[in-house]
């Protein structure tokens, strides 16, 4: 089975199938470009990003902070599944996102429960 590769540093810090890493890509950057701010990844080859690590929590950050303030539903059934694994990265980087609210806290300890191959 082929997979993706996310790298940080020298570091895999996530190796999914290759549709699924596809998506988490497109998801991410449209999901970035909404918010207005940069995605933290770049293509090293058509099947490996590479990770800035600082660039990628402040999206993240400020992804999870817009999730948050938002009561819209739909945009919450949008944004979390793919937000969640952004979180999980994060955490797995040891540069986890400091929850506000119980809230938050709930969705962190979720999306850092998720199973993502190394």
């Amino acid at each position: 089975m082929m997979s993706y590769a996310f790298e940080v540093g020298d570091q895999t810090v996530w190796s999914p199938a290759l549709r699924v890493g596809d998506l988490f890509v497109r998801i991410h950057s449209d999901v970035c470009s909404v918010v207005d701010v940069a995605t933290g990844l770049t293509a090293v080859a058509n099947d490996m990003y590479e990770i800035d690590i600082e660039v990628f929590k402040e999206s993240t950050q400020a992804i999870f902070d817009e999730y948050f303030r938002s009561n819209h539903p739909e945009f919450r059934a949008m944004v979390g599944p793919t937000l969640s694994l952004g979180v999980n990265i994060l955490n797995y980087c040891q540069q986890p996102l400091t929850p506000r609210s119980q809230e938050q806290s709930d969705f962190i300890s979720w999306a850092n429960s998720l199973s993502m191959p190394r």
